[in-house]
């Protein structure tokens, strides 16, 4: 029997290079674990509805329709859920295990996300990244939001720890409960109370006040933002009262009560006039047949006037009046004449 030979050294190289081999070129990055309405998984020209369970690789993309939303579970442990009408890239996954080698880089092209890392984002956060088409947002081991609202600026939203939101004019730090607003790559991202959500289709009732953006997105409170308390306003206070002028008053004239008799006032003069005698009776003889001539009644005296009595008179003290002496006015003496 003829015997091989290959040489044994080869065969033990070649068992050394398969077992190096990468495990995680051969694994899938993640799988969808949630799905629901109108979701497609791109990958290269193939496309196919994601379904729970189906298989995400590096370089898949993950389309969500206007009702469609997916949640996907990466190898270490990662989660990101999508919003309807988004668009969600795997750029670059490698979970070695090596914080040196491994990377998380996916893309958001339109709609929303939101992400909890998982170990390579906690092992190793400068490897972990998601690109915009207008920021990068960077992770310190926390989860956030990340959605587009109705004017295509980028709302970046945090949850748990601290992110880093980029663009090219610069970095700004959101905390938990803070609020990020992109307008444009080249201007540097700005603080804002509102909070990256869903899109959600118009309720059937109108939102609450604080509940509706200017796009029309939902708007949910934040209920880890603290509300200012509000501001006493001190009470106006009375305005004081004006003094009365101190000016004497004069005193006032006694006036004399009512009397029965007057002495001011001259009496009338006395009753002067003749009284008519009264005439006796006429005796008529005998046998005179005519009657005797009346006698007129006596004359009564004149009713008495009463005694006229005169209102007294009030004299006031004279008004003094302030006279204000205006100080000279200052001449000024004439120029100098130069002769």
């Amino acid at each position: 029997m003829q015997q091989s030979n290959f040489p044994s050294s080869r065969l033990a190289l070649w068992m050394a290079m398969v077992a190096a081999w990468p495990v995680q070129g051969l694994a899938a990055a993640g799988a969808v674990q949630f799905a629901t309405g109108d979701v497609q998984l791109r990958r290269g020209a193939v496309v196919a509805a994601a379904t729970k369970g189906s298989e995400v690789e590096s370089g898949d993309v993950v389309v969500t329709g206007a009702g469609g939303r997916a949640q996907i579970r990466f190898s270490d442990g990662g989660l990101v859920a999508l919003y309807p009408d988004s668009q969600f890239t795997v750029t670059r996954y490698a979970d070695t295990g090596d914080p040196t080698q491994e990377n998380f880089a996916v893309s958001l092209l339109r709609g929303g996300m939101r992400a909890v890392t998982g170990l390579i984002g906690k092992r190793n956060p400068q490897n972990y990244k998601v690109t915009t088409p207008t920021a990068v947002v960077g992770i310190r081991g926390s989860a956030f939001v990340v959605a587009f609202n109705a004017e295509g600026e980028l709302v970046v939203s945090g949850e748990q720890d601290e992110i880093e939101v980029c663009t090219e004019a610069g970095c700004v730090g959101v905390k938990a409960g803070e609020s990020v607003r992109v307008v444009s790559s080249s201007q540097l991202p700005f603080y804002t109370h509102t909070r990256a959500v869903l899109p959600l289709p118009p309720p059937p009732v109108p939102f609450a006040a604080g509940e509706q953006m200017g796009g029309g997105e939902r708007v949910t409170p934040d209920p880890t933002v603290p509300v200012p308390p509000p501001v006493a306003v001190p009470p106006t206070p009375a305005p004081a009262p004006i003094p009365a002028p101190s000016v004497p008053m004069p005193p006032p004239v006694p006036v004399p009560a009512p009397g029965p008799f007057d002495p001011s006032v001259p009496a009338p003069p006395p009753f002067t006039g003749t009284p008519t005698p009264t005439t006796p009776p006429t005796t008529r003889p005998p046998g005179q047949t005519t009657p005797p001539t009346a006698t007129p009644p006596p004359t009564a005296p004149p009713p008495t006037t009463p005694p006229v009595v005169r209102p007294p008179i009030f004299v006031l003290p004279p008004i003094v009046r302030p006279i204000f002496v205006l100080p000279p006015i200052a001449v000024p003496p004439p120029p100098p004449i130069i002769r």
